[in-house]
């Protein structure tokens, strides 16, 4: 029985803490040949004595230690020459593998006709092993729900939402990653989607629907990884989805342009070159940024198209887009950061309650007033009576009532 080597890349950077169990899940799989490349960028931990040690127990891994640290893309794309196995895992050095990942997606590769890559579920934990599934639900939810079942919905799914692909969880074979090529090293954050989404312009993708893999997620500001959230890693990655984003119908085929993006064609007769650029900068102008759209993308594109006579005219006659139009685009706070805008909003939130208990304080203040000066009304007219010859006459009598109240 034939059983093709799969090659399993791993980086690592100063990952000493995790790096011996996700080194043994690699070396623990039911499914044995493989060639295990590892590659340390730069690390200044005792990473590279824990790599060494492994390596002399188990001639499979294959180690080299990169001069100093370039980060994620470099160091992948170094380790992607070294392979030489017919098909190719990748993992981070603080994730994990269930003891048979490896073998369950080979034999569905297998079985399943033009599966040339695939992914699984993962389970989520935080720094110190605990499962997150529950904390982290929405994330949980985004790797483990029901997933595109062809290339037109992969892609329109990636256009439209995002990643939703686990990274530790692919196995492809070494040929598309050849035909593919490197990893962009413009990416830091969002590097593994603008892959995924070079693939499924050429392939479609499947998922396994079973929790073959563990993504950790570093929750503490102290220990960070890849899948960390701080604000400056937050905002590079919404920034890297919006580059992503504003090349995304580069190099893809026609035909399957127009199958996954008809349903939203302003024009549902577009068929022209110069009608599809329409459609394809309509379509960066409905594009959502943080969660919000923002249409700077396709403004950048219509502004192109406007500058040249013919798609000018096709955008005039088939979509009524002249440059009237485009200055009406153009008056909207389209630069403005995420962070930014949240920022703002609160302030105002802030200067509203702010205004509305000074109102309240006005109020309040006013009322006092008026108390007051009711108790310096009733203090003199208790002051003109006791000061008064009745009230003094009547003192005897009304001493002798109070006696006669005790008594009784």
């Amino acid at each position: 029985m034939f059983y093709p080597k799969i090659s399993v890349l791993m980086i690592n950077y100063n990952h000493a803490a995790h790096l011996s169990l996700t080194i043994e899940s690699v070396l623990s799989q039911t499914y044995q040949n493989i060639q295990f490349i590892i590659v340390d960028d730069g690390s200044t931990d005792c990473s590279q004595t824990i790599i060494k040690d492994y390596a002399s127990r188990d001639p499979r891994i294959e180690y080299y230690f990169l001069e100093k640290n370039q980060h994620i893309c470099h160091a992948t794309n170094f380790g992607f020459q070294k392979v030489t196995g017919e098909y190719l895992a990748r993992i981070d050095s603080d994730d994990l593998w269930y003891p048979n990942k490896l073998q369950k997606q080979l034999d569905f590769m297998q079985k399943t006709p033009d599966c040339n890559i695939c992914f699984s579920w993962t389970d989520l934990i935080d720094e110190h092993g605990n499962s997150i599934n529950d904390s982290e639900r929405e994330l949980y939810n985004l790797f483990n729900g029901s997933h595109p079942s062809c290339q037109e919905h992969w892609l329109e799914f990636f256009f439209i939402h995002g990643n939703c692909l686990s990274h530790p969880s692919v196995l492809m074979k070494t040929e598309i990653q050849k035909e593919i090529g490197d990893f962009n090293p413009a990416y830091r954050q969002a590097h593994d989607f603008d892959y995924w989404i070079r693939i499924a312009k050429k392939y479609p993708i499947f998922v396994i629907e079973e929790n073959l893999t563990i993504m950790r997620r570093f929750l503490s500001s102290s220990t960070l990884n890849t899948s960390s959230t701080t604000e400056s890693d937050t905002t590079r990655y919404l920034n890297e989805y919006l580059l992503i984003r504003n090349h995304f119908f580069e190099n893809m085929d026609t035909e399957l342009f127009v199958r996954t993006f008809h349903s939203y064609f302003r024009n549902p007769h577009a068929a022209t070159p110069e009608e599809l650029l329409c459609e394809q900068a309509f379509l960066l102008c409905d594009c959502k940024y943080g969660g919000k759209q923002n249409p700077i993308l396709g403004i950048m594109k219509l502004g192109e198209l406007l500058a040249c006579p013919k798609t000018a005219e096709v955008l005039e006659a088939s979509y009524h887009f002249t440059p009237i139009s485009y200055y009406a685009l153009s008056n909207q706070h389209i630069f403005c950061d995420s962070f930014v805008q949240t920022a703002l909003l609160n302030a105002k939130h802030h200067t509203d309650k702010i205004q509305t208990l000074t109102e309240e304080l006005q109020q309040c203040e006013s009322h006092l007033k008026k108390l007051q000066e009711q108790v310096t009304y009733l203090s003199s007219s208790l002051n003109t009576i006791t000061n008064s010859t009745s009230w003094k006459i009547t003192a005897p009598l009304r001493h002798a009532l109070n006696k006669l109240r005790k008594n009784f």
